[in-house]
């Protein structure tokens, strides 16, 4: 649901933020007040294309935000987590920010994000009809989904997925047993040989960094045994720290019956002492064991150059290296199987395949049934909406191949995962015209009331939490207007609805009204948008009645009206 559109230098507005509610938002006001620059607005925030003229002059940027409450939408906090984009008390904040060089920016939840992946996230948020593009329903990819949900086919659907992955997975194992008798010949010679050359390295985990750490301990021998000799030397030899410091201890022990404060420190020359000791026998211990052997340093190195050898072959590391042995010996494996194994798997095969028949067949014709009632009842609901004659259909097709799993008749049919269906939403919206597509059929007006008609249908299988509708109440006016109204508030009920209109019947309705209109900051014209009180929506409503002179008449109509409205 759309809680806040927080609005800077678009356009004609200088800064605008604005909280919407539950239920049915109306957004009424005359003509040119920047009703349709709200809608601009939020469709740049859901990925729509902007351009550099809706800068507001004299500015460097525009900048757009939306706050959605996203607790409903389970498959976007997915989209979210896989993304990184962290998802706190269940909201989502999207912002964007388009600058006067063309270039821009857009975050959510303050990541950054390339536009494709906005129009992934906000895909599901809001639907928007009228003469803008962002309308989920007219997706042609989101009407099988729709109807499969309408027709509760949804468990039917993941049977067909899972015999169809089951398919896939045999198929991929008769084809690691399915290849020519060369090539068999070629891949058990080159995976013998790997294997032979890999285990005869008798490689180790972490091998390569041991010995290039001895191969820099070679390297460096000599001048590691001059150093160590030289330190043994200072502290050990005839004027070394070591004899010096016996000097000091017999000195001292001389005298510590003298005075006992010389006892303490005689006790640490002594341990000094020992301490020098133990580390000339170390130093003595690690000289003798230096090695200036060349042959043990090309015995390393040959053993760095063969493992650098094979991780060229057969990977990166020496992990990689190993892991490629183990692959080729599973695949040698198969390989060597005999002809018995793959004619069993080819037996699954067929079995799976009469299986996946039955169940995408039965699918086809549960969603030729759900189709026809679909139809039916959005035929009706465009007849309620003053669309008499509009034909809505719902087209079925399948791809025929040679190579088809799916045999009905003298075809061949492609399964997928979804089944056979390809799907779409037809419509003729005046009599005797030809089917189109939904997004190349009608004027906008005609468009909002073909799609208020679907989702009225359809709303329980429709994810999409925001609606909006512009110009839904184009050329129609009196019953019409009422059952226009009546069906938005119906759907309000389930969904969040956002509704720009100019007819006063379906304005009575609204639960929360926003008053849009013109207005001056720092001598510039600017648009401005206010939530109306109830006092100030029966002002409203009255001026969309009667014009710019409310009377008392109009005021006690827009009454009666708001109080009707409150009966539905």
């Amino acid at each position: 649901m759309l809680l806040n559109l927080n609005i800077k230098n678009f356009v004609i507005i200088d800064s605008l933020s604005i909280a919407f509610n539950n239920g049915l938002n109306i957004l009424s006001g005359e003509t040119g007040a920047g009703k349709s620059i709200l809608i601009d607005a939020l469709s740049g925030v859901l990925g729509e294309k902007m351009s550099t003229d809706m800068i507001r002059t004299g500015f460097d940027r525009a900048s757009l935000e939306a706050v959605f409450d996203i607790s409903a939408l389970d498959d976007l906090k997915r989209i979210l987590e896989e993304s990184g984009i962290e998802n706190e008390d269940d909201t989502l904040i999207i912002h964007r920010e388009l600058f006067a060089n063309g270039k821009g920016r857009c975050y959510a939840n303050s990541v950054q994000i390339p536009v494709s992946k906005l129009k992934e996230i906000t895909e599901n948020l809001v639907d928007i009809h009228g003469q803008n593009e962002h309308q989920n329903i007219v997706n042609v990819s989101r009407h099988r989904e729709l109807l499969d949900s309408f027709g509760l086919l949804n468990n039917d659907v993941n049977e067909v997925r899972k015999i169809h992955q089951k398919l896939g997975l045999i198929r991929d194992r008769i084809n690691s047993f399915q290849i020519d008798e060369k090539e068999k010949a070629r891949r058990i010679e080159f995976n013998t040989f790997s294997i032979k050359e890999i285990e005869t390295a008798a490689l180790k985990a972490g091998e390569d960094e041991e010995l290039k750490a001895e191969s820099y301990l070679l390297t460096n021998a000599e001048k590691i045994f001059t150093e160590v000799n030289n330190t043994e030397e200072l502290i050990s030899g005839d004027n070394g720290v070591l004899k010096n410091l016996k000097k000091a201890e017999m000195s001292l022990s001389k005298i510590s019956d003298i005075d006992p404060n010389i006892s303490s420190l005689l006790d640490a020359i002594r341990e000094s002492l020992f301490s020098l000791e133990d580390s000339v026998s170390v130093l003595r211990s690690y000289k003798n064991g230096i090695d200036f052997s060349s042959a043990r340093v090309n015995q390393v190195e040959e053993r760095l150059n063969l493992i650098q050898a094979l991780k060229k072959k057969y990977g990166d590391t020496i992990q990689d290296i190993l892991q490629y042995a183990d692959k080729a010996k599973i695949e040698l494996e198969n390989i060597s199987s005999s002809e018995e194994q793959l004619e069993q798997l080819k037996d699954q095969e067929k079995k799976i395949v009469k299986e996946a028949k039955g169940l995408a067949l039965n699918l086809s014709e549960k969603r030729k049934t759900a189709a026809k009632k679909l139809e039916d009842l959005v035929i009706k609901e465009l007849n309620d909406l003053g669309m008499a004659g509009t034909v809505f259909k719902i087209s079925f097709t399948m791809d025929i191949s040679i190579d088809g799993d799916i045999d009905s008749g003298d075809k061949k049919y492609v399964l997928y995962p979804h089944g056979l269906d390809k799907i779409e939403f037809l419509l003729s919206a005046n009599e005797g015209e030809d089917l189109r597509q939904l997004r190349k059929v009608a004027s906008g007006g005609e468009m909002s009331r073909i799609m208020l008609a679907v989702k009225n249908v359809i709303q329980s299988a429709d994810i999409v939490d925001t609606l909006i509708f512009d110009e839904v109440d184009a050329g129609i006016s009196g019953k019409t207007a009422e059952i226009v109204g009546r069906k938005l508030k119906n759907l309000s009920k389930k969904r969040q609805v956002l509704l720009i209109t100019h007819l006063p019947q379906i304005a009575a309705m609204s639960d929360s009204h926003y008053l849009v209109q013109k207005g001056k900051i720092d001598g510039r014209v600017t648009t401005l948008v206010k939530n109306l009180s109830e006092k100030e929506k029966v002002r409203e409503v009255a001026r969309m009645l009667a014009g710019a002179e409310i009377t008392d008449i109009s005021l006690q109509h827009a009454e009666e009206l708001i109080g009707k409205a409150s009966t539905f």
